[in-house]
């Protein structure tokens, strides 16, 4: 290896996965200053992400040993090799009683969110972290809240929404903290119309921060389901996308780096939806399948993503990971564990 041109030698290091490269960074100074550096680390991620998307995917559990799962892995039968357990950041000191929330994950980066109280960012795959400061009002996480990647600025973006009730109308702000400066700032930029549903983690998926949402249907007073995305590096709410109108639940999720709604009606059946940008730059959601509900064992809690065979990746009720193939009619449980009452997880991409 040593012979080889530099440049050769980091294109190929580009294609190894993440557990080999922090084996290699410690061979010698040299290899371990090509791993670390910067650039390679983005050059690595986008090879992931353009040969093999679904590879370097993983889920974490925040259970009280937090797991990483490699669902891939449990779908192609190697159950021995799917699960592995991981050990928190010092800083974090997990007791019985402690709940670990995920508030958003992007380019292997999760944010934890620790007894209502403390913000970390970690690298689950690295183990580095780094504490972030509290924002500056007193957030109950009733909405959404993510992490993204602006390019335009090289730099991460954690954002919470916050409600403000402007001429007793209810309207939905944001709080930024930039992760090179560590400070919150709030955003001036106001969705409105606009009221975000639930407190579930928002998505980064194609430079923006996807979350559930409910809009105004015109004069009838009536709310739609949407999808809103708020655009890290403008820093403003970019579109309000509408999801298919018989839902009666829906949640989003990814099938390799697009964003995915997946939804159900009345308990008869399950749908998959994904959301494409059409010609005219405006998006919207096209349906994959249907699935009827009595194919699966019981309802799930969510639908994460699908995985590159298109089996369906199932949270049954907090407590059981499942993958269901919908043309074998076959559930396939995955062997993490729950070890505490309420635990969370996330989908994240392994980088170094």
């Amino acid at each position: 290896m040593s012979k080889l041109p530099q440049d050769i030698m980091v294109d190929i290091l580009t294609y190894l996965p993440v557990k080999s490269l922090l084996r290699f960074r410690c061979v010698c100074k040299l290899w371990h200053s090509l791993i670390s550096d910067p650039k390679f680390v983005k050059s690595h991620l986008k090879t992931a992400r353009e040969v093999n998307s679904n590879k370097c995917q993983r889920i974490l559990l925040s259970t009280r040993t937090p797991q990483s799962v490699d669902f891939e892995a449990s779908s192609e039968g190697d159950e021995d090799n799917a699960v592995q357990e991981l050990e928190y950041p010092d800083v974090i000191r997990c007791s019985p009683t402690s709940f670990i929330g995920i508030m958003g994950s992007c380019d292997g980066l999760i944010c934890l969110f620790v007894d209502y109280a403390k913000l970390v960012l970690w690298n689950p795959s690295t183990r580095d972290y780094k504490e972030l400061p509290k924002p500056s009002c007193d957030h109950s996480f009733d909405f959404f809240a993510g992490i993204g990647y602006d390019s335009s600025n090289d730099d991460f973006k954690f954002v919470i929404p916050s409600c403000t009730t402007a001429d007793g109308s209810e309207q939905i702000m944001v709080e930024v903290l930039t992760l090179k400066t560590n400070v919150w700032r709030k955003v001036p930029e106001i969705c409105q119309g606009t009221t975000l549903v639930g407190a579930y983690r928002g998505l980064f998926c194609n430079g923006a921060v996807h979350c559930l949402g409910k809009q105004e249907n015109g004069s009838e007073k009536e709310y739609v389901a949407v999808a809103v995305s708020f655009d890290v590096a403008e820093e403003r709410f970019k579109e309000v996308v509408p999801l298919p109108d018989h839902f009666d639940t829906v949640v989003l999720g990814m099938s390799g780096n697009f964003l995915c709604a997946f939804g159900g009606s009345h308990g008869s059946y399950f749908e998959a939806w994904m959301h494409e940008q059409e010609d005219d730059s405006s998006a919207s959601f096209r349906r994959l399948f249907r699935l009827p509900a009595d194919r699966l064992s019981q309802e799930p809690k969510i639908l994460l993503c699908l995985t590159k065979k298109e089996e369906l990746l199932l949270d049954y009720d907090e407590w059981q990971l499942a993958l269901y193939h919908s043309v074998e009619d076959k559930n396939k449980c995955i062997r993490a564990y729950r070890d505490i009452n309420s635990c969370d997880l996330a989908i994240y991409s392994q980088t170094v």
